[in-house]
């Protein structure tokens, strides 16, 4: 930037154009201390704009955080001074889940122990299931179909049938015949 730059040693400083082109000249931006450009109306009048703005702003900004402190200073109070009604309907209200809880645990409980007591009975029935399939398979080992027949023949006087005293019975369904008194003469 060709031209020089004016200032009163702050941080305010202005720049001239020399209208001289890029190359030409040896100082192209020389500043030069307590040389002071005059400055235009728009120069002060922005500044207090600004600060102006700013003012508004952080007046804005007290009135919104002024507003959130009442609103809560508000909320604290009505917290700290509760309704009568309205604790009584909390108190029910908290009795009511507070029994709740307690039905639930305790069902909890009942349920448990009801399948504790359910897989204790059927450890019970599976001893007593292999405890009677033993006893049964005892039984029928220790029977000797000789002997029955033997007994059965000498002790008590049994006899084969004859063939005379065999009658045969029509069934036209498959399941058993029933006796209902003496057959044939």
């Amino acid at each position: 930037m060709a031209g020089k730059r004016y200032g009163t040693g702050g941080s305010r400083s202005r720049t001239l154009n020399t209208g001289r082109s890029a190359g030409q000249g040896r100082m192209r931006d020389a500043y030069v201390y307590g040389a002071a450009a005059p400055q235009r109306d728009w120069e002060y009048e922005q500044p207090q704009r600004d600060r102006d703005r700013r003012q508004e702003r952080g007046s804005i900004q007290q009135q919104a955080s002024r507003q959130s402190r009442m609103i809560a200073r508000r909320n604290r109070e009505r917290a700290a001074h509760m309704n009568p009604g309205y604790l009584i309907f909390m108190a029910v209200l908290m009795g009511a889940m507070c029994f709740i809880l307690i039905s639930y645990i305790r069902l909890q409980a009942d349920l448990t122990s009801s399948v504790k007591s359910i897989s204790s009975l059927e450890s019970q029935l599976s001893t007593l299931k292999a405890a009677n399939d033993e006893k049964y398979n005892k039984i029928n080992s220790s029977i000797d179909l000789d002997e029955i027949k033997y007994t059965a023949v000498t002790k008590l006087g049994m006899r084969y049938a004859q063939k005379d005293q065999i009658i045969r019975v029509q069934n036209d369904s498959e399941d058993y015949v029933k006796q209902v008194g003496l057959i044939g003469d």
